[in-house]
C-alpha cells in the first residue's frame, strides 16, 4: 500500500476523545511538570474552530499562559503576519506579555517571601519607604535583592545570557527607576516587542544586551521564555497555530480565469442552475486577505520540523498546529490540490508514519484526523 492511499484512508478521532485526552495526559500533567510536545489535528473547519476554542479554554484554566496565532489575518499595520520566521513567532507568543507588571510581581514576591513587610499603598519603588517600614537601610534591602534574586537569575542557565539580563534588569527597574532618558525599563519594554527608541543601544550595552531580537536568537528566548513562565505562576505555554493559510496557494490571474472557463463550459453543458454559475463565479471572485509564497511556505514546514525534532530542550511547551483534511491528499490523486503533506518528506517521517493500530486511532499520536463535531 502507498503512503498516499494509506493517508486515504484515515481513522477519525472523536474530538471530545483527543481533547479529553490532551487535558488529562498533558495539560494536567506532562506539561505542568516541565515536558513538551507539538500535536498536529486536521478536520472540518467548524470542527477545528471549535477545538481551538476549547484547547485555549482548558489552558487558561489551568494556569497555562496561551497564545493564539492565526496567519491568516494581517497585523496591526495591515502586513502578512510572517509567523514562519522565529522572530515573529516569538513576537506574536509574547504580545499579550505585560513584562513590567511580571517583573515586578516577582520582586515583590522576593520581597514578601524573605519577610520584607509592603505596605498596602506603597509603592515597589518606594526603597526608601519599604526600608523605613522595616526598619532597614535601603541599601541594605538594595544588597539582599541583588544577591539572594537579581545573582542567581543571572546565573540560570535555563535562560539565555539576553534574556536573563533584560528580565534581571526590568525587575531592578521597578525597585530603582531611572532618571535618565530613555529609561531601562523603556529600552527593555521596547527591545521584548521588536521596536527600537533614540538612544537605546547604549542603554542595552549597559545591562548586558547586544543584539536585537532576530531569527538567530529568537528561539532561544522563545525558550528562556519558556523556562521563565513557572517562576511568574503559570503552568507553561500553550500555543495554537493556524497552518491552513499556508496550504492555499495563490493561483497566477490567467490560469485563474483559465479554470474559471472550464468550470463555467462544463457547468453549462451539465446544465447548472443560474444559482450555480453565481457561485462559480462567487468562488472564484473570493480571496483570502493573506496568502504566502511557495518559500514561506516551506519555511512553515521547516520550523515546525524544528520545534518537533528540538523539544527535548523546550519546557513548559505546547503546539497545536491546525490543518485541513485536504493538506494530507495526493496532488497525484486530487488536481484542488496546491500544497500537500507530501513536499516535505521530513515532516512526513515525524508526524504521519508512526506505527499505529489498524481500526482505532490513537488520541496520543502526534497526527489526528477530528472526525464529527463538538
Amino acid at each position: 500500500m502507498t503512503t498516499e492511499s494509506l493517508f486515504g484512508e484515515r481513522l477519525l478521532l472523536p474530538p471530545e476523545l483527543w481533547l479529553q485526552t490532551l487535558e488529562k495526559e498533558y495539560l494536567s500533567e506532562f506539561v505542568r511538570a516541565g515536558g513538551s510536545a507539538v500535536r498536529v489535528i486536521s478536520g472540518a473547519p467548524e470542527t477545528v474552530e471549535a477545538t481551538r476554542a476549547s484547547v485555549l479554554e482548558s489552558a487558561r484554566r489551568d494556569g497555562y499562559y496561551v497564545a493564539d496565532l492565526d496567519p491568516g489575518q494581517p497585523n496591526a499595520d495591515g502586513k502578512r503576519p510572517d509567523y514562519h520566521r522565529i522572530d515573529k513567532f516569538f513576537f506574536a507568543v509574547t504580545q499579550g506579555v505585560d513584562w513590567k507588571a511580571w517583573a515586578a510581581e516577582q520582586a515583590k514576591q522576593y520581597l514578601q517571601s524573605r519577610g520584607i513587610y509592603l505596605a498596602e499603598n506603597r509603592a515597589l519603588n518606594d526603597l526608601d519607604g519599604i526600608a523605613r517600614d522595616n526598619e532597614r537601610e535601603p541599601r541594605d534591602l538594595l544588597n539582599q535583592y541583588q544577591a539572594e534574586f537579581a545573582t542567581p537569575q543571572l546565573r540560570d542557565h535555563g535562560l539565555s545570557v539576553e534574556f536573563r539580563a533584560a528580565v534581571t534588569a526590568l525587575g531592578r527597574a521597578q525597585l530603582i527607576p531611572d532618571s535618565m532618558s530613555p529609561t531601562v525599563e523603556e529600552v527593555l519594554l521596547a527591545w521584548f516587542a521588536g521596536r527600537t527608541v533614540p538612544g537605546a543601544a547604549a542603554a542595552l550595552k549597559k545591562v548586558g544586551i547586544y543584539d536585537r531580537v532576530q531569527q538567530a536568537n529568537a528561539r532561544y528566548l522563545l525558550a528562556s521564555f519558556c523556562h521563565w513562565l513557572p517562576k511568574t505562576g503559570h503552568s507553561g505555554l500553550v500555543v495554537t497555530l493556524d497552518f491552513r493559510p499556508y496550504e492555499y496557494k495563490r493561483i497566477p490571474p490567467a490560469a485563474k480565469n483559465q479554470q474559471q472557463n472550464k468550470r463555467m463550459r462544463e457547468a453549462v453543458e451539465r446544465g447548472a442552475t443560474q444559482e450555480e454559475l453565481a457561485a462559480i463565479v462567487a468562488e472564484a471572485e473570493k480571496e483570502p486577505a493573506v496568502s504566502y509564497s511557495d518559500a514561506a511556505y516551506m519555511q512553515m514546514l521547516t520550523l515546525i520540523r524544528r520545534f518537533i525534532d528540538e523539544i527535548d530542550w523546550l519546557e513548559n511547551f505546547l503546539l497545536v498546529i491546525l490543518t485541513s483534511p485536504l493538506f494530507y491528499e495526493s496532488k497525484a490523486f486530487n488536481p484542488a490540490v496546491k500544497r500537500s503533506y507530501f513536499d516535505y518528506d521530513a515532516l512526513q517521517t515525524r508526524i504521519g508514519l508512526e506505527v499505529h493500530d489498524a481500526q482505532r486511532a490513537n488520541p496520543c499520536a502526534a497526527l489526528a484526523h477530528l472526525g464529527g463535531s463538538l
